[in-house]
């Protein structure tokens, strides 16, 4: 169509076509501000996990099950645990004292300081396990850890759900040495306290690890392979030889970003952290991506285990 007195041959011609775009178009002055759009986090603040860990009370039924827990799972391998934060300190190096005679990496440690650059694959999902149990389902593995080994946090409830950069309460430079009972939880969530399995995801030490992160440890030597150098090499992967600032909010988080935050989503506290306590009664992910809200987690919560721990004075973790 044709504006009315302008003839198509006229140097002042323009078609409706024209006006239609610029009435469509937005116009974006020079110098205007980017406005972009705010994602609202789904993990706690570091008050919200504060206050959630004073709050916690721990289902009285569930004591003498949790104090064995510590006792004979925990306690008893604290010297283990901190062998491997002391391996972490000094590089990974060979340090044959630590744990007598037999050789602790069969060649040289080779330091991973860079991020696991694998796309996330990970769904919503929890996993119902016995505290003694020493095997956990393989298909749980792929779908909760690649997150942490890329120091993001993954929204569980969608494969390209909300990405959150490492806690914002830690610094990073060279590290204060990781508390022997943070990874002592992540021994028990990972690999249910079996020292035959990698710390990085349960997968057999027999051979690298398959699911997320696949191919590790990275230590100069083919399988089979110590659960001391694949530890060392999973915490260097997740870059916690950096980390400064153990307080009881980076903990949590970092514990929590293990299985992902899609408990939040769903208006409840997930029993990765709380399963035994006042903060958690029903509703778990039964399989990748399928949430129950009836079912019951049986899983320790290691929130509850370190405040368990707590309470018996055999830790005190800084607040700030």
């Amino acid at each position: 169509m044709i504006r009315r007195g302008w003839k198509e041959s006229s140097p002042f011609f323009i078609s409706d076509h024209f006006f239609r775009f610029m009435k469509k178009k937005r116009i974006i002055k020079p110098g205007s501000p980017t406005i972009k759009k705010k994602i609202k986090s789904i993990a706690p603040t570091a008050m919200e996990y504060i206050m959630l860990f004073n709050t916690c009370e721990i289902r009285k039924e569930k004591i003498a099950e949790i104090d064995k827990v510590i006792d004979e799972k925990i306690v008893v391998n604290r010297n283990r645990y901190e062998g491997i934060s002391n391996l972490v300190k000094g590089g990974g190096a060979n340090n044959n004292s630590l744990f007598g005679n037999q050789p602790l990496f069969q060649s040289s440690y080779i330091p991973f300081y860079n991020r696991f650059n694998t796309a996330p694959a990970m769904v919503g999902s929890a996993f119902n396990v016995n505290p003694f149990a020493t095997k956990l389902s393989q298909d749980i593995f792929s779908s909760r850890t690649s997150d942490v080994f890329k120091n993001n946090f993954v929204d569980n409830s969608n494969v390209f759900g909300l990405n959150r950069d490492i806690f914002s309460g830690a610094t990073f430079t060279n590290g204060a040495g990781v508390p022997w009972y943070f990874i002592a939880c992540v021994h028990y969530l990972e690999c249910s306290f079996s020292f035959k399995k990698h710390l990085h995801n349960g997968d057999p030490l027999t051979g690298y690890t398959v699911h997320v992160p696949a191919h590790r440890p990275k230590v100069g030597h083919a399988p089979p392979f110590t659960f001391e150098e694949s530890a060392v090499d999973a915490i260097k992967l997740m870059k916690y030889d950096h980390v400064t600032n153990w307080s009881l909010p980076f903990i949590l988080l970092k514990l929590e970003g293990y299985n992902g935050f899609g408990y939040n989503r769903k208006g409840i506290r997930t029993p990765y952290l709380w399963s035994y306590s006042n903060h958690y009664t029903k509703g778990k992910y039964v399989k990748d991506g399928v949430y129950d809200a009836n079912a019951v987690s049986s899983q320790l919560g290691a929130a509850v285990i370190l405040k368990r721990m707590e309470q018996r004075a055999l830790i005190n973790i800084p607040r700030n």
